[in-house]
């Protein structure tokens, strides 16, 4: 225990430190000690000890400036409600037709496991059915588009907001998402055991919620990259942060 106060005494440094300085020690920390637990509180990705390495220590060098985008998380919540609402109907419809076609839907059944031709009523029947199994098939990539998409926005939302003693109903308001890159020199021990100074880019997010209220979350962090590769590239030195919950 005491060695882990004075490394932190160490990294955290004195009361002018940049206000960033917490949340990173936490997350390199964590990251480090595998701690997924304390990391889904506060960031998305991890550096990941067994493809990036640990960070020792670090200083911040520049923090860039906020950059704003507005999040039309309602528009994503209608449309994921219209389409399992358009799901439901057309379930019920099917489920209508079943019931109604009870017996010639198993022989159609039987038919196509025999290679049998049908015909007359039983092949109305058959084009009928086939046509739901393929709009059924077409509404669950609908489904899960919609989903995946407001998943995809909400998800570093609701990490930012997250209070559970007052649940946040994100379809309700209005929604602005602030970026910011933090530079830092950090030494870095890689998988191999060698150790580097390198300098990392850490992405911060945080929303702003607004409606009935505003509600300012707090920063998340939402990505790290080595400053000397392009982002999206994987390093050879194993720079691969991974992704919480992937």
């Amino acid at each position: 225990m005491k060695r882990l106060i004075v490394l932190a005494a160490i990294i955290v440094g004195g009361c002018s430190s940049p206000p960033e300085q917490p949340i990173l020690y936490q997350f390199f920390t964590a990251s480090r000690l595998r701690d997924s637990t304390s990391l889904q509180n506060f960031a998305v990705v991890s550096f990941d000890p067994a493809t990036a390495g640990t960070v020792s220590n670090f200083s911040i060098t520049n923090v860039g400036p906020e950059q704003k985008r507005p999040l039309n998380l309602r528009a994503l919540a209608k449309a994921l409600d219209d389409a399992e609402a358009e799901d439901d109907a057309l379930m019920r419809r099917k489920m209508d037709y079943q019931n109604a076609n009870m017996d010639a839907i198993r022989r159609l059944l039987q038919a196509e496991r025999d290679n049998q031709t049908l015909k007359g009523k039983d092949a109305e029947v058959q084009a009928t059915w086939t046509k739901f199994r393929e709009d059924m098939s077409q509404m669950m990539k609908k489904v899960a588009e919609a989903k995946s998409k407001f998943t995809a926005e909400s998800k570093l939302i609701e990490l930012s907001v997250y209070d559970p003693r007052n649940p946040v109903d994100l379809k309700k308001y209005d929604t602005e998402l602030a970026t910011k890159d933090i530079t830092v020199s950090a030494t870095v021990r890689e998988p191999g055991g060698q150790s580097r100074k390198k300098t990392l880019i850490v992405t911060m997010q945080r929303a702003v919620l607004k409606g009935d209220r505003e509600i300012a979350g707090r920063w998340v962090i939402s990505g790290v990259r080595d400053a000397a590769l392009p982002a999206g590239t994987k390093s050879s030195g194993g720079l691969e942060p991974r992704v919480l919950g992937a």
